[in-house]
């Protein structure tokens, strides 16, 4: 798989006193896009063994994930209106304990991009509040949803 293209529908009330959509808004939109990604059912491949439909979420069952740090640039203004913007979002890297998750706030066709950014997130056992090294399955799955676009600040 490569990157997911979510459409959003903006709200009148996420635009804020100078009439775009709020920075913070943006960021609501991101976490959606993440959700979204890491709900996504794998397609059925022999190469890893893990059945057809299968989601990370899903993988992770009483782990936990969370976010461990997020950075946004804001390209453009965006202002509301009725047609629905897209995050294009994809996985960009994938560590020990954890993966991060790139995003692209845009026109459909990519014509416009108005932020871009990313999260690093960490799987972690509820009970002990420690990261958790990513299983094989967690890999595989995470693979999946990886995409050879980098966002450009990763090195």
């Amino acid at each position: 798989m490569t990157s997911l293209d979510i459409p959003v529908q903006m709200r009148f009330f996420d635009q804020d006193q100078y009439g775009h959509i709020n920075n913070v808004t943006m960021l609501r939109y991101f976490e959606d896009a993440r959700v979204r990604l890491t709900a996504s059912p794998i397609a059925k491949d022999p190469g890893h063994g893990i059945p057809e439909d299968t989601t990370f979420r899903e993988s992770v069952g009483k782990l936990r994930t969370v976010v461990a740090h997020q950075s946004v640039d804001y390209k453009e203004q965006l202002f509301f209106r009725m047609d629905p913007v897209y995050v294009r979002t994809w996985i960009s890297r994938v560590g020990g304990s954890s993966f991060t998750i790139s995003y692209r706030l845009q026109e459909e066709d990519g014509s416009h991009v108005y932020a871009q950014g990313e999260s690093v997130i960490v799987v972690m056992d509820p009970e002990t509040g420690r990261s958790v090294k990513l299983s094989d399955d967690h890999r595989a799955l995470l693979a999946s949803l990886e995409d050879d676009v980098k966002y450009p600040h990763a090195k």
